[in-house]
């Protein structure tokens, strides 16, 4: 499945593979005046390719390195000659990526081997350009596109919704909220995000998601502090582990968020005592 949409001068891709004719899991990525920011998931390549192929096409940016966001770079680069370019990270596991579980084969397909080039400080997309900003949480390499004129934000998979209470294994909370706390800064009006596409009231909903976390890892914290362990906090908190951990083979779940909560607890502890996130709150 891929469903084009067009929101002003950006057009929206929805990609997904189809199992009885219902998405199994959605990602979208954009193009903008001949740059296209991500590539969807391998299982998508030949819509990919068909959508794109009498398009101004001039370059590709990448967010990051999952599979469901440069899938088709391989393609895009042998087929089309379109440069690919990304943050360093991202550069070296698409030169050679990792095996992947067999989840993430089914929902998206892996990632042949593709070349990339660095990514500087901005790109261009005809009249607009788009800082490059990293935005470390949801992988090490994660990079957002903002373009400053018009409030954009295409903010790849660190945004995903407001209370999601689960992680992949390596996400890391304050990565996270560090990166959040930037791009509230910087007052997107909207944002182009790679689950949920288009979204109005950009900063409000980047706010509500770091309060919410904030909340989250201040109980994790008390807990913590008064002696509770690891179960116990976890029951408090999250309830129960959700289904989708059994499904991804126990590469997702809400226990690796609770684990990144708690591998930071000094950072947590510190901000409490310092009531930084008051005064955070108070300068949003």
């Amino acid at each position: 499945m891929l469903i084009k949409k067009t929101c002003g001068d950006v057009t929206e891709f929805k990609a997904a593979r189809t199992l009885l004719g219902r998405p199994v899991y959605i990602t979208h990525f954009f193009y903008l005046d001949g740059l296209l920011i991500d590539t969807g998931p391998r299982h998508n390549a030949r819509e990919v390719f068909e959508a794109l192929r009498n398009l101004p096409l001039e370059k590709v940016v990448i967010t990051h390195q999952h599979e469901d966001h440069t899938g088709n770079c391989n393609m895009l680069s042998r087929e089309m000659g379109v440069p690919v370019y990304a943050h360093p990270e991202t550069i070296r596991v698409m030169s050679s990526p990792p095996d992947i579980e067999i989840y993430r084969k089914i929902m998206w397909g892996d990632s042949p081997p593709a070349e990339a080039f660095p990514l500087g400080q901005s790109v261009s997309a005809g009249p607009y350009t788009l800082q490059a900003i990293h935005t470390g949480g949801h992988s090490k390499d994660h990079v957002c596109y903002y373009e400053p004129s018009n409030g954009w934000l295409f903010s790849g998979d660190l945004y995903l919704g407001e209370n999601l209470t689960g992680f992949m294994i390596g996400e890391n909370i304050v990565e996270h909220l560090t990166s959040l706390q930037k791009l509230i800064a910087l007052k997107p009006s909207l944002l182009f995000c790679g689950l949920k596409g288009r979204l109005d009231n950009g900063t409000e909903r980047l706010k509500r998601k770091y309060d919410c976390w904030w909340d989250l890892c201040t109980r994790v914290t008390d807990l913590y502090e008064a002696g509770k362990s690891h179960r116990e906090i976890f029951s408090k908190v999250f309830g129960r582990e959700i289904l989708f951990y059994y499904f991804s083979q126990s590469n997702w779940g809400r226990r690796y968020m609770l684990r990144s909560i708690i591998n930071n607890i000094e950072y947590f502890k510190a901000a409490q005592k310092k009531e930084s996130l008051s005064g955070f709150r108070q300068n949003l």
